[in-house]
């Protein structure tokens, strides 16, 4: 059942083996499975009660715990129970608490917080940042937060002596932080005061402050953290704690001074000086330098649009930003951002190949590629038809169907049993990753493209009926967006973001094509298709890709009704796509250029395959004037493909002189020009 990935069942088998060898183990694996069932979203929420129900009764008969992770397991059920008396008196018993478990003193915090007994939070909370010695911002924070809620001199007494205790601490400043906000707004600009001057020399000043800057005057500021980059602008002998004061203040800028228009020429000024310091003379080519994010701040400024001291037009901005960032990473060759965000511009600007250099550089691999590998393979299909980079993204969700269930075993058969629903999870979500529903579509649509053999491929339509799970990261994109505004990652997105309705909408298309001449399976697949086009939001859609949805739903039309006519209507539906989709986009530097072009490549290869295997049929075979159609229209569709190629052989032939008029109006650009490049 473990290696099924069966809940149910693992609750049934452990159930059995409890009551016909009763053994310890075998009870702790169904108190384990009970829970596990409790949680899970395969079960109505009357059975969840009775699941948690049936695991805290079952706990008795394994006490007394001997392990921490048993004292997990119990805590954890006990924290199913509406009433929360159970679950606090366990985790504040002597017998508990002598495992000393970070994971329990975290339930035994969140225990008391959720029951609001604001006594035992600033206790429990004292005693994590005293006895344990933990430098602990959660704790900091509710411990600030339960010293206001009692309103008590002695408390609040007892409190703030701890805090000036612990000022240098990282944790500790931004808790007088925290606590001053809950207080006004003036006593938070002077705690934040405080805060900059201790660590303004650390990186992770700027994303600390960042949530209560906002509410501050700007220019103030802005002026008293300028005040704090204390060494000469020539920068000549900065060390790496000078740096990193200097971006932190630069980074205020950029969120507090958003009309600033010199703002991008002093990065690039201060960047270039910066190149002769000594924080990046000697540094690894591993290491992370700071002051690179002088160059991305300039970068994702000129993507947002905000004003600069020369113009730039619309259509160079993405070239010169790509060149901004191509010198800070022809220096700094592993930092994340940089290549991520030329990951980004260049599938943006239809360059697959140069984009896919800089993704790999990034090294993504294991759980990363199901959460990152999106950046790269957006859409991969109908930009660059490419086939080693798609598979060996895949393989990730192929180990997991082996070694998930090996992991989920041993964590029975070890008794470690707070890491079972983690496991779980990690195997569902994989298993159900939108990502690799998208993956397999691309691999089906590429394998096409390509004339390459279909084996393995198959898309079973049960799929359709998958809660897919959202696993990718979108926010990783370099970019300080300030509240209410479009993410710079959205804004160069490849088209619509593909949703579940993207990936359930392409497998029906495939399973039309796939099932094209078996009548009731194909008939199901496509009422199913034209029931999602008509009911649900198709904004994951890009206008091309509903095209070619609708193109597939008109050609099961033709082979339930062979005839001159509905022949003619699916011709009419291709010629139509083409007139309105081959003449979009005047270059080829644009991922729609590629994404319109090869969408109508692939469903006319589609509709020229399915029509070949119409005519084989012997009711069709007969029908002169059925086959006669079809050949005409298939010598359409061929003239059509000949055009978009023909276009697209000029459009390359003409790239040299873009190329060229490019260069020369990019070179005349201040911001080029103050760059230390060649």
């Amino acid at each position: 059942m473990c290696t099924g990935g069966d809940v149910r069942g693992q609750q049934k088998a452990s159930m059995a083996l409890q009551k016909s060898f009763p053994r310890r183990q075998y009870t702790l694996w169904t108190i384990a499975s009970c829970y596990l069932l409790a949680i899970s979203d395969v079960v109505t929420p009357q059975e969840k009660t009775l699941f948690s129900t049936l695991a805290s009764r079952l706990i008795p008969l394994t006490e007394p715990v001997t392990t921490a992770e048993e004292a997990i397991l119990k805590a954890r059920v006990l924290e199913l129970i509406p009433k929360p008396d159970g679950l606090i008196s366990f985790l504040y018993d002597d017998a508990t608490e002598k495992w000393n478990n970070l994971e329990l003193a975290t339930m035994r915090l969140e225990a008391v917080v959720k029951s609001e007994r604001w006594d035992e939070v600033f206790d429990t909370s004292v005693a994590t940042l005293t006895s344990e010695n933990r430098d602990d911002f959660e704790s900091w924070k509710q411990m600030a937060y339960a010293t206001t809620k009692l309103d008590s001199e002695q408390r609040t007494r007892v409190f703030v002596e701890l805090l000036e205790k612990r000022q240098k601490t990282r944790n500790g400043a931004l808790a007088g932080v925290y606590y001053a906000s809950l207080h006004g707004s003036e006593e938070t600009f002077k705690a934040a005061k405080i805060y900059f001057e201790n660590f303004a020399r650390k990186q992770c000043a700027f994303e600390d402050l960042r949530p209560y800057v906002m509410a501050f005057d700007a220019h103030e500021w802005l002026a008293f953290v300028d005040e704090q980059i204390t060494f000469s602008m020539s920068m000549e002998n900065a060390t790496q704690s000078e740096v990193d004061t200097l971006v932190n203040a630069r980074k205020f800028h950029y969120l507090l001074a958003p009309e600033s228009k010199s703002f991008v020429d002093e990065n690039i000024l201060l960047y270039n000086k910066l190149l002769t310091s000594p924080a990046l003379q000697g540094k690894l080519e591993t290491d992370y330098f700071y002051g690179d994010d002088l160059i991305l701040m300039a970068a994702t400024w000129l993507l947002e649009g905000r004003p600069v001291s020369s113009t730039v037009s619309k259509e160079d901005v993405t070239v010169a930003v790509i060149i901004l960032l191509e010198t800070a990473a022809s220096r700094d060759k592993h930092q994340f951002h940089i290549r991520l965000w030329l990951t980004r511009l260049y599938l943006y600007m239809g360059c697959f190949q140069r984009a896919l250099g800089h993704y790999s550089v990034l090294s993504i691999k294991n759980i990363q590629v199901d959460v990152l590998s999106h950046y790269l393979l957006s859409r991969v299909s109908t930009i660059c038809p490419t086939w080693k980079p798609l598979i060996s993204t895949r393989d990730i969700y192929d180990a997991n169907a082996v070694q998930t269930p090996y992991h989920i075993k041993k964590v029975y058969e070890n008794g470690a049993f707070s890491q079972v629903a983690g496991f779980m999870e990690f195997g569902k979500r994989l298993s159900d990753s939108i990502n690799k529903g998208i993956l397999c579509v691309e691999a089906k649509r590429i394998a096409r493209m390509l004339d390459m053999k279909m084996d393995g491929l198959a898309i079973n339509p049960i799929l359709v009926s998958t809660k897919w799970k959202e696993n990718r990261d979108f926010s990783i994109m370099y970019g300080i967006t300030r509240k209410g505004e479009e993410t710079l990652e959205t804004k160069y997105r490849l088209g619509p973001k593909q949703t579940g309705v993207w990936v359930n909408a392409f497998i029906l298309k495939e399973s039309v094509i796939d099932d094209l001449l078996t009548a009731d399976k194909r008939r199901e697949y496509s009422s199913s298709l034209k029931d999602l086009l008509a009911k649900e939001n198709l904004e994951a859609l890009t206008p091309v890709e509903k095209w070619s949805l609708e193109l597939v739903l008109q050609l099961s039309n033709v082979v339930d009704s062979p005839t001159p006519d509905s022949v003619t209507a699916l011709q009419k539906c291709l010629t139509e796509g083409f007139e309105n989709f081959a003449k979009q986009c005047d270059t080829s530097l644009s991922w729609e250029w590629f994404h319109l072009r090869f969408t109508l490549a692939e469903t006319t290869k589609v509709v020229v395959a399915s029509l070949d295997s119409l005519i084989a049929l012997p009711g069709v075979k007969k029908n002169g004037k059925v086959v006669s159609s079809i050949i005409s229209s298939k010598k359409a569709f061929q003239a059509a493909m000949n055009n978009l190629k023909e276009d697209a052989k000029k459009l390359k032939m003409g790239r040299a002189n873009w190329t060229s008029a490019c260069v020369k109006r990019i070179s005349e650009l201040d911001i080029v020009k103050n760059l230390d490049v060649s």
